[in-house]
């Protein structure tokens, strides 16, 4: 044991946390992206919002007074 291993704790309770938090988000994204695959009406890669849709907005919203 070191000599002087409290000194070390808090960066080794961080390394351990952010490693642990890391691993839940991976899994968390592998399994959102198992899902996307199985959830029916959902087209991977087709925008939500039609680009005239889009553009009709935007072309609202910079119209609008300051």
């Amino acid at each position: 044991m070191k000599a002087h291993a409290i000194h070390d704790l808090p960066n080794d309770m961080l390394t351990a946390a952010l490693s642990a938090q890391s691993m839940g988000l991976t899994l968390l994204l592998a399994e959102m992206r198992a899902l996307s695959e199985v959830m029916p009406g959902v087209i991977v890669g087709k925008p939500l919002v039609s680009a005239h849709v889009e553009a009709t907005e935007e072309a609202d919203f910079d119209n609008m007074p300051v």
